[in-house]
Order: C-alpha cells, then structure tokens, then sequence
C-alpha cells in the first residue's frame, strides 16, 4: 500500500493528509497565502509529505500537539508511530520529522504528568531512535515551518513524485471511536467526552443539558453537538 493514495498531476509542494486537512483549515489557509502549492490526498503515513526537487530529501512530517502526544505515551502509539516513520525514511530515503505542537510548560501545569517522563520520551524518540523533533509554540508557527521548508527543497515543478510504500498499522477500534469524536469537537473535548459518556451512541443520545456537564463544554457548544446528532441530513439534491 502506498502512503499517498493518489498522486496529484501538477506541481506540487506539501501533499497534506486528508484527516489532517479537514482538522487544521487554518493551517492550509496559511499555506495557500504563503504561495506554497497544496495537494490533499489520504496519506498511510504522516500528515505533511514535502516532496524535494533533485539532490534533496523528501520530508515526511508528523504533526502532535503537546497533549496529542501525552496521549500518544499513554497508549503506547508512539512507538508503533517512531517504528512507521524509521521504515519510511529506511525504505523510501526521506527525513521524517515530528512537530511538537505547543508549550511543555502546559504538561505540568494542565496534567499530573511530569515533565521528567516526557522528556525521558522525547530522548528516547531522539538519541534511540535518531528522529528529528522540531518544536512549534503554536499552529501559525508549525505552518511558517512548512512554509520555509517547502520553499527550500526548490520549485514545485522540480520536484519529483514520491514512490512511498510504506504501510500503517490499521486504526484499532479504539482509534476509530476517538477519530469519529475528534472530528466532531477536536482531540481535547473528543476526550472529555468519551470519558464521561463512554461510547458515540451515549454522546448521541446526550441533551444539551447532559453534554453541558462534561468541563469545557458551554451551552453553544452543547447546542452544536446535539444539532450534529440530531439535524436531517439533506443531499445535494435537496439543498
């Protein structure tokens, strides 16, 4: 199985996983300003594949946020993930590189974890396992990092099409319930949620009254999560 489903035909700078394009809108937007040429497909691998004009390296780009890769120690993800990107980069000749989104400074203010287990992480993940982790205060900054990078590895129409084969572990059904949660409210919430209500149907059947005791979510965001449950769905036809 290839990591990219489907190759685009025009030049290309940053293919951006599809998962990852419909979550970070904001991320693209600033890409699209910048100039940078996109292109969406579903990636096995990654969330951002910067493809390289000749004499250069591809770069296939993990994106984390500070408590997405809190989450990512807790399950043990993270290992499964370091294996996939080291078979990339020894299969395919490509950098692979996990973003760490956010301040470590929120891992002890915001969670009981401490600081030393992270970091004892993150050494393992560079000095074991030879990973490139570049840290981002913040979204706006991860997308100048790949605005920059992606003009550095030369034009668009320079660039050679990746042959990436790599293949990912499939998602658990644990993934799936939390992938469906997150695209529904984001990774913070999607959480808070399934914690309280245990499954998607209970969080479906939830009032607004019910979701508003879940800590983070106000009667706006309640009202929009019902509504998602409970709005007829209308086709194209309809609309």
């Amino acid at each position: 199985m290839p990591i990219i489903s489907e190759m685009p035909l025009t030049p290309i700078d940053i293919i951006i996983d599809s998962r990852e394009a419909s979550k970070n809108k904001d991320i693209i937007r600033i890409l699209k300003i910048k100039g940078v040429k996109l292109a969406i497909s579903a990636l096995t691998v990654g969330d951002y594949f910067l493809l390289a004009s000749e004499g250069k390296k591809p770069i296939l780009v993990e994106r984390k946020t500070v408590m997405d890769f809190l989450n990512s120690i807790r399950d043990k993800r993270v290992w499964d993930q370091a294996k996939i990107l080291k078979e990339a980069e020894e299969i395919e000749e490509i950098i692979p590189v996990i973003i760490l989104e956010g301040s470590l400074s929120a891992v002890e203010r915001f969670t009981r974890w401490r600081i030393s287990a992270v970091l004892r992480v993150i050494d393992e993940l560079v000095l074991n396992w030879n990973l490139k982790i570049i840290p981002t205060p913040n979204k706006k900054s991860t997308a100048e990092w790949l605005v920059a990078k992606a003009k550095a590895l030369g034009a668009p129409e320079k660039k050679k099409p990746p042959r990436l084969r790599v293949k990912k572990k499939p998602m658990s059904i644990n993934e799936q319930i939390l992938y469906v949660a997150e695209g529904l409210v984001g990774p913070v919430l999607a959480r808070r949620l399934l914690t309280y209500f245990k499954t998607l149907r209970n969080i479906a059947n939830a009032s607004t009254v019910e979701l508003m005791r879940v800590e983070g979510v106000g009667e706006k965001r309640a009202r929009e999560i019902y509504s998602i449950f409970n709005t007829p769905w209308k086709s194209a036809e309809r609309e």
